[in-house]
């Protein structure tokens, strides 16, 4: 089975279906993957950059890209890298009202047992974080 890694141009194709062209096509590709002909792959980068392009150009709430893009993640559809890290993100940018990228960071630390090393006030947020303030 083919293996095809997602760039995310096709899932905000398939997201947003406002393309007459790439959306069908989008929407054919991950239409393979229910069928058992393809493996579509989503990265913990690429799920990134679909929730910066729903907030900066779709204007899409927070909360409201967050929830589009856990329920992609949960679909079964598609191989997640780091699934649980990155749902765990995901609910940190939710309840914590962060970036993706601290947000990745706490999860990360988290799981690993670790501490995170920033200067960043917006991991005092996370109660079960680590947070070290280099001196």
């Amino acid at each position: 089975m083919k293996r095809r890694h997602l760039d995310a141009n096709v899932v905000l194709r398939f997201l947003r279906d406002d393309d007459t062209k790439q959306s069908p096509a989008s929407r054919r590709l991950i239409g393979e993957a229910s069928e058992g002909k393809t493996v579509p792959a989503l990265s913990a980068v690429t799920v990134s950059e679909i929730f910066y392009a729903l907030r900066a150009a779709y204007k899409l709430p927070r909360a409201e890209a967050v929830s589009l893009l856990d329920a992609l993640v949960r679909s079964g559809v598609f191989e997640v890298e780091h699934e649980l890290r990155l749902l765990d993100a995901l609910s940190r940018v939710r309840v914590a009202n962060v970036d993706c990228g601290d947000a990745w960071l706490a999860a990360s630390a988290k799981e690993a047992g670790e501490a995170v090393a920033s200067f960043d006030r917006d991991f005092s947020k996370f109660a079960d974080v680590e947070w070290y303030v280099p001196k």
